[in-house]
């Protein structure tokens, strides 16, 4: 009898594998129907594809009062409440996306501060010590730079640069148009370079 037991419990054990490989294979629109099944564990492959993404996006808006875990965990909760509403027309990250940056603006408002940007973005290290020094050097720079950029623009600097999105996903995420996402763009690369410039002299 305890025999079976334990090879029924490996059984099940397998199959439990079996499920979690299957999952991660699936799209993100397949996931989202099984979600609105009852599959929890559908959803929470889709915490755990975009998770990162939604902090590195909503770190211009994370101060001390509200952590980005907290705005991470409230982007997922607003999109699993609102879930009957996703268009499987259209790229489930890109909506993701959107009620992350809703949720970002909407606390901005309510504090009304100047955010910071706590983003760290990462250079490649090459050519050994010295080049790392330097390469780490740079990014600090950069980094303190973007820091000092109101949100309008690291966030679409974030998304083009760090997350490669294209201007048409940027404007989507961000409620704006095209030209404005371009426009915003051009705009904070010359307010990034006009302050690296400066540190320079």
């Amino acid at each position: 009898m305890e025999y079976a037991s334990t090879t029924a419990l490996g059984g099940w054990r397998a199959r439990l594998k079996g499920l979690t490989a299957r999952r991660e294979g699936l799209d993100d629109r397949e996931l989202v129907e099984r979600t609105l099944a009852g599959d929890m564990r559908s959803y929470e492959e889709l915490v755990r594809r975009y998770e990162r993404l939604v902090a590195s996006l909503l770190y211009p808006y994370a101060r001390r009062e509200i952590s980005v875990e907290d705005l991470v965990q409230e982007t997922f909760l607003r999109a699993y409440d609102r879930l009957e509403t996703f268009n499987p027309d259209y790229r489930f990250k890109t909506w993701l996306l959107a009620i992350a940056n809703n949720l970002g603006v909407d606390t901005l408002r309510r504090r009304r501060e100047v955010v910071e940007f706590n983003h760290e973005i990462h250079a490649g290290e090459t050519g050994g010590p010295e080049a790392a020094a330097l390469s780490a050097e740079r990014s600090e720079s950069l980094r303190e730079a973007v820091l000092s950029l109101p949100e309008q623009y690291s966030v679409p600097l974030m998304l083009r640069y760090n997350e490669e999105m294209s201007y048409a996903e940027i404007a989507e995420v961000m409620g704006l148009s095209v030209p404005a996402v371009k426009s915003r763009l051009f705009r904070a690369r010359n307010m990034l370079a006009g302050r690296l410039e400066g540190e320079a002299g």
